[in-house]
């Protein structure tokens, strides 16, 4: 008799990823609380941009949620609006920038004009956040310049509204130096680096450390989730795939792009990374990312199966909490080991590969 051939296990599709988005969705629908519409317990929960995150995961997730389906839909955005400031900020404490933008990107998916007041008065304000320097900072009157992280989340809070010309030029000025290219950062014009393309948290300082140049010179380390966040920016700023900056960029993904950590800080941030990186392969356009050895890798694809392998199977939380479907960082730092905002970003990642997997 012929030895039993094992099954060959199927591959993963757009599915899977769904199946995996559904399970995302509950548990964070059943964290979500009628008192008062944000979610969980936990001081994350009730930050206005994650409960704007998760409106926005919720809204583009392929079952396709509305207002129509109830409190956990309108009562996120009846919060939203409640913590609108005067200013135009959606924020509580601290923060603005980030919350603003969020809150912004969970407004404008309802697609719904009787919430176009607050996204205008929202973004007014996301316009004031942008330092002498380009970068957007904290929040408008943060003394400070700007960094790549709420300069990215500016941009984007920004973007599907009117956006000054030279909102956007000081942007791109800034989003350059924060690059590690001397073919377009001034700052790095005179060094003989590696010009690995990567970006890094603000000019001259990264998250992660330094490496040394071939001329001596200490410059920043540049790591995946910056590197994501200014390719996406870069495009909201109006560059075309073929400019410098933008291949610089991509270039620095097919030596380091990973699904199973952020490339260069490992797993510190990585579902931030996650989520920046599935936006920006979106907005560049990038089904495939050929790598250094030749090989392609279909970028839903992996984040998808990586986000399925991390989400919880069913363990439960101290107190007997039910866990299932949702995801953790065992890396606090970034505040990633709390499960709502971890979960907010798995699954804002995981409708952005489904739609590309769909294709």
């Amino acid at each position: 008799l012929l030895a039993a051939v094992p099954l060959r296990a199927k591959a993963l599709d757009h599915g899977d990823i769904k199946k995996s988005a559904d399970r995302a969705a509950n548990w964070l629908i059943a964290q979500h609380n009628l008192a008062d519409g944000t979610f969980g317990k936990s001081k994350a929960g009730k930050e206005p941009g994650v409960v704007g995150l998760i409106l926005y995961g919720l809204l583009e997730h392929p079952r396709h949620y509305t207002e129509s389906h109830g409190p956990f839909i309108t009562l996120p955005i009846k919060y939203l609006k409640k913590c609108q400031k005067e200013s135009g900020a959606i924020a509580i404490d601290g923060r603005d920038t980030y919350n603003t933008a969020l809150a912004v990107l969970g407004l404008a998916a309802t697609n719904n004009t009787a919430h176009r007041i607050e996204v205008m008065s929202a973004r007014e304000y996301l316009a004031k956040c942008q330092a002498k320097d380009g970068g957007f900072t904290y929040g408008d009157g943060f003394r400070g310049g700007g960094d790549l992280s709420n300069t990215w989340f500016g941009l984007f809070g920004l973007n599907g509204g009117k956006v000054a010309p030279d909102t956007l030029t000081g942007a791109l000025d800034f989003i350059r130096r924060c690059q590690d290219n001397p073919e377009t950062n001034p700052d790095m014009a005179a060094k003989k680096g590696e010009g690995t393309g990567g970006s890094y948290y603000k000019p001259g300082k990264s998250e992660v450390g330094t490496y040394k140049t071939r001329d001596g010179s200490e410059v920043p380390t540049p790591y995946g989730s910056m590197t994501a966040a200014s390719l996406e920016a870069y495009i909201v700023c109006g560059l075309k795939p073929d400019a410098p900056e933008v291949v610089a960029n991509l270039n620095w993904f097919k030596k380091h792009f990973s699904a199973k950590e952020n490339p260069g800080a490992g797993m510190q941030g990585y579902y931030y990374y996650a989520f920046a990186a599935a936006r920006a392969f979106t907005a560049a356009k990038v089904k495939e990312i050929e790598m250094a050895d030749g090989k392609k890798v279909n970028w839903a694809l992996a984040l998808g199966e990586q986000l399925i392998a991390l989400q919880n199977k069913g363990e439960e939380a101290e107190g007997g909490v039910p866990m299932l479907g949702s995801f953790a960082n065992k890396e606090a730092r970034w505040m990633e080991d709390d499960p709502v905002l971890a979960t907010a970003y798995a699954l804002a990642t995981l409708d952005l590969c489904y739609e590309a997997a769909k294709h």
